[in-house]
């Protein structure tokens, strides 16, 4: 997506554009709502993978059933990051990445094991992707909305 975001920016087919970060919006969606069903639908299974201690797959099946309330919603953040880069703008990527990782996610998760222990931490991961989700959407539509300057060497 990135490289295909680039060039149609440049190119100034903004309509492309904005295409192409509503299609790959939907791929994601689609690929993280079959994570979503799969870890609702078989959380022990794929904890299973990884280990066979009947506790680990319990906390583990708890943890996949919780994480996963933001899979669907995080396609924001992820797309939205992906094209700010593609458009040649990795400081709100970046400014998106830190928030998810670091600037909301350590709070959050420190709170929330405060109220509800262990089991806090998982909804921090959710609760964060939400919220990262919508400041992406708002920093993607801020930028792509900004009036491109003129290319060097075009009249205008």
């Amino acid at each position: 997506m990135r490289p295909i975001i680039g060039y149609n920016y440049g190119a100034r087919e903004d309509v492309r554009v904005k295409k192409i970060y509503r299609t790959a919006l939907a791929l994601s969606v689609c690929i993280m709502a079959l994570g979503t069903v799969l870890c609702w639908a078989i959380p022990s299974q794929l904890i299973g993978l990884f280990s066979t201690s009947a506790e680990t797959i319990a906390a583990g099946r708890t943890a996949l059933e919780i994480i996963s309330l933001g899979f669907i919603v995080s396609s924001v953040s992820v797309i939205s990051c992906g094209a700010l880069e593609g458009l040649g703008m990795g400081g709100p990527s970046l400014a998106i990445s830190l928030l998810r990782y670091a600037l909301l996610i350590l709070p959050a998760a420190f709170l929330f094991s405060r109220l509800w222990g262990a089991v806090g931490v998982w909804h921090a991961f959710w609760v964060t992707e939400v919220l990262t989700a919508a400041i992406s959407y708002f920093l993607y539509n801020r930028t792509v909305h900004r009036p491109v300057p003129p290319s060097p060497g075009k009249n205008s």
